[in-house]
């Protein structure tokens, strides 16, 4: 006997038009300071424009720290090290003067979010400061977009109305390198 389709799903996923305003975590700067060739990529050229691109002063904090562990150097070298990666790639820094943020907006936002994602069936991530106050940053300065390694940041992100993504254009621009070398491509397939 055939199978008969009972029921067809589609899915329709629409991007972002008009001016875009990208807000970045701290992992994403932490992953192009260890692989600074990223930085060669095709994809890395929205580090070109200027007011595209934003962080929260807590990720620069975060940034600085694994500066400071890694390179083995003091607090303000750490600092200063940061805060120039950043204006070299054309980031711009929001302080909390700048945005801020009441206590019971984030609680309420965590509460919600975690509410969300017990539903979703994500019982194993949870929504929780410091991500939380970044995202609701973003969201007060009209970003639109958020780039993050880390799955709740996105998720979270997509709950204000951001999209959430993970770069995934460099994985497929670092796959494309690495088949233009014949040497590396034959030998991962034979």
């Amino acid at each position: 006997m055939k199978n008969k389709i009972t029921s067809v799903g589609i899915q329709r996923k629409t991007h972002f038009s008009g001016k875009r305003k990208i807000g970045m975590d701290t992992n994403i700067f932490i992953k192009f300071y260890d692989q600074p060739y990223l930085l060669g990529l095709e994809a890395s050229r929205m580090f070109n424009y200027k007011n595209l691109l934003f962080t929260h002063a807590i990720c620069l904090h975060e940034f600085s720290k694994y500066i400071k562990i890694k390179e083995k150097i003091d607090d303000r070298e750490a600092k200063k090290k940061a805060k120039l990666f950043l204006r070299k790639r054309n980031v711009k820094v929001i302080y909390p003067k700048e945005c801020f943020i009441p206590k019971d907006d984030i609680k309420l936002f965590e509460k919600e979010s975690n509410k969300k994602l017990r539903e979703g069936g994500k019982d194993y991530l949870k929504c929780h400061m410091p991500d939380s106050l970044i995202l609701l940053a973003f969201k007060k300065w009209g970003i639109n977009k958020v780039h993050s390694t880390d799955e709740i940041v996105r998720i979270c992100a997509q709950f204000l109305g951001m999209d959430g993504a993970a770069l995934p254009s460099f994985d497929k621009a670092i796959t494309r390198a690495l088949k233009g070398n014949t040497k590396y491509y034959k030998k991962k397939r034979h």
